[in-house]
């Protein structure tokens, strides 16, 4: 057996050599009987390693040789090249951000963002809104405005209370200054439940850092650790985007009211984080409960000020929400996983914000929506699970929300025995989460337990709220929903519980704000 290695060194006077290794086999005479079988299978087996062993001596001198002939390293050729699969494609411009995950307990899910490295944050020296470079150049994604809503949007109508089965209403007329008292009558607030909002309203603005945003860690900037309970969540889009929240739902904007300021500040701090990817403007900072709080501010600044450099920059953050849906329907902590109620919950708030603002959703978004919430749902409809069918207050509330966005009659059965477990339960002393969701929809449905909900909820927050020292009109409750976001998250959301009569019109209420005298 003759085994020939040629090796070629592709230098400019190409040499070539070539070893040759001849390899005899041995054999016995024709009919030699001597050799028994053993010995044959010795043999063969001193061949065979006798062949590997002379092979090896000729891979080797053969790197010696080219060793030796090649002029520099980088002039070698490996003629061996290993197949590779493709990379999967990265969808973001910028690096990715770190964190660290911790998943919640099922039977107990979180509310909050999970923790995120901080970022560095840029120092913002200009107070009027101006939309940053990261959309210059972007491909236009602008959809007609609905020529309907936007002529009915903020527009009052004469007569108050004529109700529906069909959830035509929800919109955000409420906030204007001629319409907020009387529904504030209307519904069931107080002169004490303003004053606790405006207190509420006036911590947050103090917690504002100097660059527009939010921290959970509430220590930082003025405050200098004089209030308690301070977050452990890093996310500061997702922090930003809640204390943003009930500022809007007061009526302020980067245009107008008496913190428009601090508005126009941390919207423009929210843009200044997001980063434009081939899926639309990322404002996740770690996990889609940023991006779907983010979005929110971003669609209802835009449906309240009809402010035309807000159309790209939210439109762009629907496209985000809507790419990075799961299959199954649902949206979880980053994009494309399996989802979860809470934080689908966000999404589909995010989504109902835009088609406030007249912006296109996709029906198949909404439909795989729809279908997720099925997956989730149990005792025929009226309640929801957090990933599956085992049902949970909050995950029930957050459902029935999305349900009645989805379009269910106010008087489907499904949704009035779901109602009805959310009053058996009662107002949550500590869970503002859980009382978030449910408000609202008891408020929607024009309950008729939604007095005794909302007399009960209400008193027990306006004497809950801090009334001395730096903490004067913030809230803190040790619910394990809300840990994490610390008092700025639980200042956040019982300030919104408290604006609940105008923040949002009764979904049923087709005439819900007064005309103006």
């Amino acid at each position: 057996m003759t085994i020939r290695m040629t090796v070629t060194s592709p230098t400019r006077a190409a040499k070539r050599t070539s070893f040759v290794l001849s390899v005899g086999r041995a054999r016995g005479k024709t009919g030699d009987s001597r050799l028994t079988t053993w010995q044959t299978q010795v043999r063969l087996w001193a061949i065979l390693l006798s062949s590997f062993a002379h092979l090896a001596i000729v891979i080797t001198g053969a790197r010696l040789h080219l060793a030796a002939t090649a002029p520099t390293p980088s002039d070698r050729t490996i003629a061996i090249e290993f197949e590779r699969s493709l990379p999967m494609v990265v969808e973001q411009e910028q690096p990715p951000i770190e964190f660290t995950l911790k998943p919640p307990p099922l039977d107990t899910p979180a509310g909050l963002p999970l923790e995120a490295d901080l970022l560095e944050s840029p120092a913002l020296t200009t107070l009027p809104l101006d939309i940053p470079s990261v959309l210059a150049g972007a491909e236009s994604y602008r959809p007609e405005i609905s020529a309907a809503l936007d002529a009915t949007l903020f527009q009052p109508h004469e007569s108050l209370g004529e109700l529906t089965n069909l959830p035509t209403g929800g919109g955000l007329a409420g906030r204007t200054e001629s319409a907020r008292g009387p529904l504030v009558d209307r519904f069931g607030g107080t002169p004490q439940s303003e004053r606790a909002v405006e207190r509420a309203l006036a911590w947050l603005a103090v917690h504002q850092l100097s660059d527009g945003s939010w921290n959970f860690h509430h220590h930082r900037g003025e405050c200098r650790g004089q209030c308690r309970d301070e977050g452990s969540d890093r996310s500061t889009t997702a922090a930003t985007a809640l204390a943003l929240l009930p500022f809007l739902g007061a009526g302020n904007t980067h245009q107008s009211g008496p913190y428009q300021e601090q508005v126009t500040r941390g919207v423009t701090y929210l843009l200044e984080r997001g980063s434009l990817t081939s899926r639309g403007l990322d404002l996740q900072e770690g996990t889609m409960y940023g991006h779907g709080l983010a979005t929110i501010v971003l669609c209802e600044l835009l449906a309240m000020t009809h402010d035309d450099q807000l159309l790209d920059p939210a439109s762009q953050s629907i496209r985000f929400i809507t790419s990075n849906q799961h299959f199954r329907g649902g949206w979880r902590y980053f994009p494309g996983q399996p989802g979860d109620t809470l934080v689908t919950g966000w999404q589909r708030m995010a989504l109902r914000s835009g088609e406030l603002a007249g912006l296109s959703i996709p029906e198949t978004t909404l439909v795989r929506t729809s279908s997720f919430f099925d997956h989730c749902s149990s005792r025929g409809g009226a309640e929801f699970g957090y990933q599956g069918r085992e049902p949970h207050p909050t995950c029930t509330a957050v459902g029935l929300l999305c349900r009645m966005y989805e379009g269910w009659r106010r008087d489907d059965e499904r949704l009035q025995r779901g109602a009805k477990m959310l009053v058996s339960l009662g107002p949550s002393r500590d869970d503002m989460y859980f009382n978030y969701y449910a408000t609202q929809v008891l408020h929607h449905l024009h309950h008729e337990k939604w007095s005794d909900w909302n007399n009960t909820l209400r008193d027990h927050l306006t004497q809950s709220q801090a009334s001395d020292g730096h903490e004067l009109g913030s809230w803190y409750f040790a619910d394990p929903h809300t840990t994490a976001g610390g008092r700025l998250c639980d200042t956040a959301l019982a300030t919104m519980i408290l604006e609940v009569y105008y923040r949002h019109q009764p979904l049923y209420d087709v005439r819900a704000a007064a005309s103006p005298e």
